[in-house]
């Protein structure tokens, strides 16, 4: 092979390699299925163990505070779903799931202790889209607003960072 057929084929795989080592990580750029004709964004909660204190009135402040979070700039309207909520299944409503547990100072090691930790995680529900997804957003875990009284920064930064993983118009653009 002539050095300058040498020299070419050099410079034409450089390129490619060059870009495989340093490049970044390349993430989706197309919506899951779950998003496909959804007119309608969903939210139903459910927050365990059932022996939390005031557990229902927990539930409820935590699903509307993730209701309004994920209103924030969605192209689509957010409600709240019930329990057995004929929007649930219905074919223009994608639903989030938000599924919490709470557990107690006292559950956790004394060098963890300082009030109870909310562990939650996020996902997608569509019941008339093909599942296209295995797992939502990474669990998180904050500390709970004691008495579950008004959300903390914290709550919201733990919730809006799992949104930005669930929602597509949360996310960031590819680059």
């Amino acid at each position: 092979m002539s050095p300058i057929r040498q020299f070419m084929a050099w410079a034409c795989a450089l390129s490619p390699i060059g870009t495989m080592i340093c490049g970044d990580v390349a993430t989706a750029s197309t919506p899951t299925l779950a998003w496909d004709g959804a007119r309608r964004l969903g939210v139903q909660c459910l927050v365990d163990p059932d022996r939390t204190p005031d557990r229902r009135r927990l539930q409820a402040a935590l699903c509307e505070r993730v209701r309004a979070l994920a209103a924030d700039g969605a192209p689509i309207p957010v409600v709240l779903l019930a329990p057995g909520d004929p929007g649930l299944i219905a074919a223009d409503t994608a639903v989030l799931l938000f599924h919490a547990n709470v557990q107690p100072d006292e559950a956790r090691s004394s060098a963890a202790r300082g009030g109870s930790l909310l562990v939650f995680s996020l996902r997608v529900f569509r019941a008339t889209a093909a599942p296209s997804e295995l797992f939502g957003a990474a669990p998180r875990a904050t500390a709970l607003p004691a008495g579950g009284a008004s959300p903390s920064p914290q709550l919201d930064a733990a919730v809006n960072a799992a949104l930005a993983e669930t929602l597509p118009w949360r996310s960031r653009p590819a680059p």
